[in-house]
């Protein structure tokens, strides 16, 4: 057993010679953080003398452990008395400062160990060890590296070589070779990794003098195995050396290994083709060092003077002159294995030829690359993976500091506090909004970024031009291939439908009319051939593939693509066609999930005249039986099996109604929101009520009177928007406050949810205002921007757009006729109807909020919070977030953390959600006081 009167220190020394495995594997894994919690002196002298052993353990997976803590280990005692160290800092801005014997010893006795753990014979322990390695390179001395890290990984090189054992035939195997040419492969990665790694810490020089070579020694070896380990090993060790070394050794080294006689090192060397053409191109980026005004050099190998568009080309004319002929050879290989391996990688190596960066000699604009690179994991959505996968991966291989993160590792860092945003701030406002909204905006904002991008950089005409007549067709001919295996040959299309978005942005309109379109309409129709007349079946993966890219394969298209010849409608081959039958339509849940998540951007480009004509169409589609009038069911889960297309409809809504006019939306839309506000599934009625400041707003005086000829029609339109406001209004209180539904489709929700979900359609419409009231109007754009943003805007974000009458419109509705009901739920019997209501009150406009009965009854709610959170005599647990009030207010707040409530074993947020047991009934759901 475990002494738990043990500290951390005493316990680890203990247990990690426990002579049970376990204990000592769960011990190992703590080392780390025991070593960050008492410091370097206490780690040098108790922990240290504890390794040994272990990295000779018996069980495998102890030493894998062990490596994986042996980098933070160097970290705490090179750094454990730094208070300013930051792992996530790689740069050498500011100087570190290094304990001096813990440096020492991370690179003398750590390392050692290290070493030994690299040679073991289980691969994963190599692995780890190997990671750790390369990694620890990011953080010592630069003029150390080859004496400390390379070493390693030249020494196990060296000594294969001295072995001089003769090659075996086939059937001949050696159990020292196989322990050999394991270690050339742990090398080669290492090396591989070491040389990617920023060139201010492994300049260029460094890689050509001391890893080119014997990674261009590893692409000669005899076995196999590391031949194709070196391979893999080039593009990063390109992307770190020089451009002469580059041009002359490491090129030429790839090249013979696409011919090599084994079909395995052939298959590698396509799998790496796309990898190649990506550190090409950024290659020239990073060797890249003028100032802007460089005149060009007329030497050919004058690559220090050439400005960057100089060097660029030269990158690119490499790959015309070297990677397309091996591309064209793998194609037609004798092997199948190789040939099918290329088909796999020759999508993603034509969308490797569009530009990531940025153009001319700016060292700022560093376009695309930049965005793959500049990571913000709070914003959802995003660039590089959802359009640039490929590329995406590449700029992560080509970073080793994601390796092996000493970040991610327990004891390293502790993670930094969020700061919470001060309340009535525009970040505190943001925060309240669902990540639905800001997820939508994100994907759409990175299309229009894409767009601009393109239109701003196009590709090289030359690379069109080789792309077009070299590797095109073959591309478009994997949409129809026929091998006589059904399952080669659905697998080919999925490769093909999940490249084609890259390749459209590569290639263009111009691409899509010679051959691309047909390449689609193969791939999504199962369109007959000239060698197969029948129509082939089309496999799943691909129409789910091509539902998610649709949009943004017509948005790269344009406008112009969608308007359809009589030709094509009288064929279905128009893409509003398409988008109908193949996806719409489809009896597939995914597919039909994949195409609603992006209905706004494709609708969008559609003309208003259009897009009305479809709308009734489409509204007929999603109230269907196979959308929200579903009758699917099974026993232990009745009328839930589609709710998630259910919800994506509610999380569309909002960007939809703005793509309509008011009287559109009262008879399409409005029926589809009261249906999903009476929903089943609580997720699905919470997103959907944020439609209802949305839909307010569209039923503004102003938007209804547009497009009005007579302007005698003014009382009309005034008399619709009154009726409108006022139908959403009897809605909402007879279905939420009376507790009347206008269906016959019965809900789970009690009336106290209801009674929450009003208040937070209040704090919805309240927040669409005061966004409004905090937005920078300095900040809007003028006449001053550039052509190309002008030419693709940003799509309008539908909590971010309202004019001065839709907020008076907006504002007047809150005021007058939607809050005094809420008001009167100060007194509710129901605790969480109480706090929401606080919430709804605490993000209202300042001249509601700060005034008369609003501002009375917000100070009484906060009153009873403070003596919820102080016990306040209560014989229940009962602990609620704390709403800290933004003006001066006699009431005391202080900070706690978001909590929930619990009373008799039960627990709910503060939603209403149950958690646990089985009550609904108002009296019985919560403690009522």
């Amino acid at each position: 057993t475990i002494d738990d009167n043990l500290s951390l220190l005493e316990r680890v020394v203990r247990y990690v010679r426990s002579g049970i495995a376990l204990q000592r594997l769960v011990h190992v894994k703590m080392i780390a953080e025991t070593a960050k919690a008492v410091g370097t002196e206490s780690t040098m002298n108790s922990l240290l003398p504890l390794l040994p052993a272990l990295v000779s353990d018996s069980e495998s997976i102890i030493r894998q452990h062990l490596a994986t803590q042996l980098l933070p280990l160097c970290l705490t005692c090179m750094f454990g008395d730094d208070p300013n160290f930051d792992p996530k800092n790689k740069t050498h801005a500011t100087p570190r400062v290094y304990n001096q014997g813990g440096y020492a010893i991370a690179t003398v006795k750590l390392v050692s160990h290290m070493t030994t753990l690299i040679k073991d014979s289980d691969m994963d322990v190599r692995k780890a060890a190997s990671d750790a390695l390369a990694t620890l390179a990011l953080y010592i001395r630069s003029e150390d590296i080859p004496g400390i890290i390379l070493r390693i990984p030249l020494q196990l090189v060296h000594d294969e070589k001295n072995r001089n054992i003769p090659k075996q035939t086939n059937n001949q195997n050696n159990p020292n070779d196989s322990i050999s040419d394991d270690l050339c492969i742990s090398a080669s990665h290492l090396l591989a990794d070491v040389a990617s790694i920023s060139s201010e810490q492994v300049p260029p020089k460094m890689v050509s003098q001391h890893i080119s070579p014997t990674v261009i020694a590893l692409c000669k070896h005899p076995n196999f195995r590391v031949r194709r380990a070196a391979v893999q090993a080039l593009p990063r060790v390109m992307s770190g050396s020089s451009i002469d070394d580059v041009h002359s050794n490491l090129m030429t080294s790839f090249v013979k290994l696409s011919q090599d006689e084994v079909y395995r090192v052939r298959k590698g060397v396509g799998e790496c083709l796309v990898d190649m053409s990506r550190s090409l191109m950024l290659l020239a980026n990073d060797r890249y060092v003028g100032d802007g005004n460089s005149k060009g050099s007329r030497d050919p190998r004058d690559y220090a003077r050439m400005t960057k568009e100089e060097l660029k080309s030269l990158m690119r004319d490499l790959r015309r002159k070297h990677l397309v002929p091996i591309c064209i050879r793998l194609l037609q290989d004798s092997n199948t294995i190789v040939r099918h391996g290329m088909m796999q990688f020759l999508g993603p190596f034509i969308a490797s030829f569009y530009p990531l960066d940025g153009g001319g000699d700016q060292n700022e604009d560093d376009g695309i690359v930049g965005a793959l690179t500049r990571k913000n994991e709070k914003a959802p959505g995003g660039m590089g993976v959802q359009f640039f996968p490929h590329a995406n991966g590449m700029v992560t291989r080509l970073n080793p500091e994601n390796i092996c993160s000493p970040i991610s590792m327990p004891g390293i860092i502790q993670p930094p506090l969020e700061k919470q945003p001060r309340l009535d701030s525009k970040e505190y406002l943001v925060s309240l909004l669902p990540e639905f909204l800001e997820k939508c905006d994100n994907n759409s904002k990175s299309l229009v970024n894409i767009l601009r991008h393109r239109s701003k950089y196009p590709a090289d005409k030359e690379d069109i031009a080789i792309v077009d007549r070299s590797l095109l067709p073959p591309y478009v001919d994997l949409a129809t291939m026929n091998t006589g295996d059904d399952n080669v040959d659905a697998e080919m299309r999925v490769y093909c439908a999940y490249s084609l978005p890259a390749v459209v942005l590569l290639l263009g309109k111009d691409g899509w009319d010679k051959g691309l379109k047909q390449c689609f309409l193969k791939l999504i129709t199962g369109s007959p051939t000239e060698q197969n007349t029948s129509v082939s079946f089309v496999p799943l993966p691909v129409k789910r593939c091509l539902a998610s890219s649709f949009h943004t394969i017509c948005s790269m298209l344009g406008p112009s693509a969608m308007k359809a010849s009589a030709e094509e409608e009288g064929k279905k081959e128009d893409l509003l066609t398409i988008f109908e039958v193949h996806f719409l339509r489809d009896t597939d849940d995914t597919v039909r999930l994949n195409v609603i998540r992006n209905l706004p951007s494709f609708l969008s480009l559609l003309s208003f005249s259009k897009r009305s004509k479809y709308l009734p169409v489409l509204c007929e589609i999603i109230r269907g039986d196979t959308m929200l009038a579903s009758k699917r069911k099974n026993a232990l889960n009745p009328m839930l099996l589609n709710w998630r297309q259910r919800d994506m409809i509610a999380q569309i809504l909002p960007n939809l109604i703005c793509l309509y006019r008011p009287d559109q939306v009262r008879q399409y839309l409005w029926p589809i929101v009261k249906t999903l506000l009476n929903d089943s599934v609580n997720l699905v009625r919470q997103n959907i009520e944020w439609s209802i400041p949305i839909l307010l707003k569209c039923y503004e005086f102003n938007n209804c009177l547009a497009g009005r000829v007579d302007r005698d029609d003014a009382q009309t339109a005034s008399t619709f928007s009154q009726e409108s406001c006022n139908e959403v209004f009897v809605f909402l209180k007879s279905t939420l406050l009376d507790n009347r539904l206008t269906s016959s489709k019965a809900t789970t929700c009690g009336a106290f949810s209801k009674r929450q979900s009003y208040c937070r359609i209040l704090s919805a419409t309240a927040l669409v205002l005061r966004l409004h009231e905090t937005t920078d109007s300095s900040k809007a754009p003028n006449g001053d921007s550039d052509n190309v943003d002008e030419l693709f805007p940003y799509a309008v974000n539908p909590f971010y757009s309202l004019t001065p009458e839709s907020y008076t419109h907006l504002h007047h509705l809150l005021r007058t006729l939607f809050l005094p009901p809420a008001l009167a739920m100060k007194d509710d019997r129901v605790t969480n109807v109480r706090l929401t209501l606080a919430k709804c009150l605490r993000v209202m406009p300042h001249d509601i909020r700060d005034r008369g009965e609003a501002k009375t009854i917000l100070r009484t709610l906060e009153d009873e919070i403070e003596t919820w959170e102080g016990g306040g005599g209560q014989h229940m647990d009962v602990q609620l977030t704390k709403i800290k009030p933004a003006y001066a207010s006699p009431v005391k707040s202080k900070g706690s953390p978001s909590k929930k409530i619990s009373v008799k074993g039960m627990q709910m947020d503060d939603h209403g959600d149950k958690k646990g047991g089985q009550y609904d009934d108002d009296s019985m759901s919560l403690a009522s006081i």
